[in-house]
């Protein structure tokens, strides 16, 4: 969880060992996303297949942008990039929960916000209203999603990476320096978290790219037929 806890000793050349091994995790990933967008594109073609399309796309960048700033140590980068995923992962939630599934994904495709489309159940789809639903199915969800935002905003996030040590009535900077390697494990959470809140995201894409396979096969049976 970020900022997580420094009370593990992690050097550098330890880091670079742990965040290839997820750098690693990462590039697998990469090919399942390329494979799901195969999928969702399949024999047919619906609107919906350019929202899903660009959702995974927009992926993929991300885990290319994620993995670049972990080899560089950029916590704020690294946050920011979770943070984005996460998002990713609420939007596509979003096409499922609506109440009317075309218009949220014109609202998306158009770049209009969606927080005045309704739900099936009748809510709003706020910002807060997807994170919470989909913390019903990741407990961790809204937590990491508070904490990583941290790095959207300029917030307590910017000050604790900023402010070095307290002591003796001083108070050491840092700006513009290299990382301090006792925020390494807190990358390496975060590349987890990324990493997770990827797989989440790949699940509603993989339940796209089954309902596209079932289409696909029934279209071909009425054609045989």
């Amino acid at each position: 969880m970020i900022p997580g806890s420094e009370t593990e000793v992690m050097n550098n050349a330890e880091y670079f060992d742990v965040a290839e091994n997820r750098i690693g995790r990462l590039m697998e990933l990469r090919k399942q996303g390329i494979s799901l967008a195969k999928g969702i594109i399949g024999e047919s073609f619906f609107k919906e297949d350019f929202f899903f399309c660009a959702s995974t796309d927009r992926c993929l960048n991300l885990i290319d942008g994620f993995t670049d700033m972990l080899r560089k140590r950029n916590l704020t980068c690294v946050g920011a990039l979770l943070r984005l995923q996460m998002d990713n992962c609420m939007r596509s939630y979003a096409a499922f929960l609506a109440q009317d599934k075309e218009v949220v994904i014109d609202c998306i495709i158009n770049g209009d916000p969606i927080n005045k489309q309704v739900s099936k159940d009748g809510k709003k789809m706020t910002d807060g209203y997807l994170k919470g639903e989909l913390s019903k199915i990741d407990t961790r969800f809204a937590d990491v999603y508070n904490q990583a935002s941290g790095y959207i905003h300029l917030s307590s996030k910017a000050f604790y990476q900023t402010v070095v040590k307290v002591e003796n009535n001083s108070i050491e900077w840092q700006v513009g320096r290299e990382l301090p390697e006792k925020r390494n494990p807190v990358l390496i959470e975060a590349a987890d978290a990324f990493i997770h809140f990827v797989k989440l995201h790949f699940k509603m894409l993989d339940a796209v790219a089954d309902s596209k396979r079932r289409v696909d096969r029934s279209d071909t049976k009425g054609t045989e037929q």
